[in-house]
């Protein structure tokens, strides 16, 4: 079945209205309309089964059959990706994935040796990333959009550390604790009274600096080896949140 994603505001009752590139897409290119059905999500971890009116010329309407929480989404579990910029199309990929994979929100960052550094048209950059989040998580029927935040130095990120219960760097200097162990070590000392929100930091193609994983260290940052094997930037994200996925 198709799906959609609309703001709350779109809900009124028990009717939905649709318009913009929904409507386009809906009507132009899917052909459908009155009776025909489709799902809708309204972004706060909700789905809703729409059976649809006859369209106007700019919206179409449809009253909402049933209703029930998304099956897309972990609420104990709640993953910040702090992402190191990554060359050419990358980013788009680790975007891609990291919603597929439950990301909540996803934060690139620059570093010492990060080849790339966002600078010009940083909007338009943020604004096609939020795209390609959107689309993938109307792909694998998330709850809601996971935010791609504007990007900040490593130091902007150790500024953010009092949002979360844990904080990771995947550091491939590290050889005292795997993130097995690390997750093991957090679950002894932590009870689950409330949703976990725990931040991955995944450094550049070219790694960190030992400066900067001390720092994060300092922070209070736990620095995890992620095994004997030096993962890509754009494969390192992707293994931490399926293990945590797991995980919970």
């Amino acid at each position: 079945m198709h799906r959609f994603f609309v703001e709350p505001g779109q809900i009124s009752g028990s009717t939905v209205v649709i318009s913009g590139e929904d409507f386009k897409h809906i009507t132009k290119v899917l052909r459908l309309g009155k009776d025909d059905r489709i799902e809708v999500c309204d972004g706060l971890g909700n789905d809703y089964l729409i059976v649809l009116e006859s369209p106007t010329d700019q919206t179409i309407s449809g009253y909402i059959k049933s209703q029930e929480p998304s099956q897309g989404e972990t609420p104990e579990l709640l993953i910040t990706l702090y992402q190191g910029l990554p060359k050419g199309t990358k980013m788009e990929v680790i975007i891609q994935k990291g919603v597929e994979l439950g990301v909540y929100e996803i934060v690139p960052f620059s570093s010492l040796r990060a080849v790339v550094q966002i600078k010009d048209k940083q909007d338009k950059k943020i604004e096609r990333w939020q795209r390609i989040a959107y689309e993938a998580a109307k792909q694998s029927k998330r709850g809601i959009i996971p935010q791609i935040g504007k990007p900040l130095t490593l130091a902007g990120v150790l500024q953010e550390t009092d949002r979360y219960d844990l904080i990771l760097l995947a550091y491939e200097d590290e050889n005292r604790q795997t993130l097995k162990e690390a997750l093991t070590a957090f679950e002894k000392k932590h009870v689950a009274d409330k949703p976990l929100r725990i931040a991955v930091i995944i450094g550049p193609e070219g790694g960190f600096d030992p400066q900067e994983a001390a720092a994060c260290q300092a922070a209070g940052v736990i620095s995890v080896s992620l095994g004997k094997r030096i993962l890509r930037t754009e494969t390192a994200g992707m293994m931490v949140l399926s293990q945590l996925n797991f995980w919970k």
